[in-house]
């Protein structure tokens, strides 16, 4: 994995007794040029985001998408202001956006199918975790292909990882999930209780049955994430990338 993709990755801890699921945000620490247009706007953006000011990282960040929408860097933290602010649709297509303008990296990747599955695009998103299967994480790509649609599939993927050395608690209860979502109950169940205590573990389960029956994509993939989904009215047509825009 490379170093920015490695710095693009937070664990989230024990979110709605949903441990092992990676969140995956940008590495923002590659600054523009000062005299950059937008520089200010990229700044604000990264601000806004740290202190979960969603409405004001998205106007900021569309606003330096404006100024230069060849910079794949501030799509992808377009994307992730849309993907906090629980606009997965336009997420997907600000994410998309920026692996056609620069080298693919994890977090994109990751944050990409994600959006999709929110967005209800589960099989774009299997293509997305298949294309970059090579750059994410075993005990991600799994987890991401059982939200996906594909429990069997993400299932195999993480017990492959769980038979790396060192392979950690995040990846089994990650594991854990997908069965769950394969609708392994048992299993899901005893491998839960390898990292905690009956009675959490019998939550946790009951927790999962939940989760495994949402709504819609965008609940699950929300609930998981910590994110509240919001109207959508897709990205302003002067951020659309164009041909001139690649150039």
């Amino acid at each position: 994995m490379t170093a920015r993709a490695g710095a693009a990755l937070l664990l989230l801890m024990m979110t709605i007794m949903l441990p092992g699921c990676v969140v995956f945000r940008h590495d923002l620490a590659r600054r523009p040029l000062a005299t950059a247009p937008g520089t200010a706007d990229v700044a604000a953006a990264r601000r806004a985001l740290e202190h979960r000011r969603w409405g004001v990282a998205v106007a900021r960040a569309e606003q330096a998408v404006v100024l230069d929408g060849a910079d794949g860097d501030r799509r992808a933290l377009l994307g992730t202001a849309y993907f906090r602010a629980g606009r997965f649709a336009s997420a997907a297509r600000a994410f998309a956006d920026a692996l056609s303008l620069r080298e693919a990296d994890a977090a994109t990747a990751l944050h990409l199918s994600l959006a999709l599955i929110a967005s209800g695009q589960q099989e774009a998103a299997r293509g997305v975790l298949t294309r970059h299967a090579a750059l994410l994480p075993a005990a991600d790509r799994g987890l991401a292909l059982a939200l996906a649609g594909d429990p069997r599939e993400g299932v195999e993927v993480l017990m492959a990882a769980m038979r790396v050395p060192g392979a950690d608690a995040r990846t089994r209860q990650n594991l854990a999930l997908a069965l769950a979502l394969a609708g392994e109950w048992p299993d899901a169940y005893f491998l839960v209780g390898l990292d905690l205590p009956p009675a959490q573990a019998r939550q946790r389960i009951l927790d999962w049955m939940r989760f495994a029956h949402p709504a819609d994509a965008a609940t699950q993939v929300a609930t998981l994430m910590r994110i509240t989904p919001a109207p959508d009215p897709g990205v302003p047509a002067a951020l659309t990338l164009r041909l001139a825009d690649s150039r």
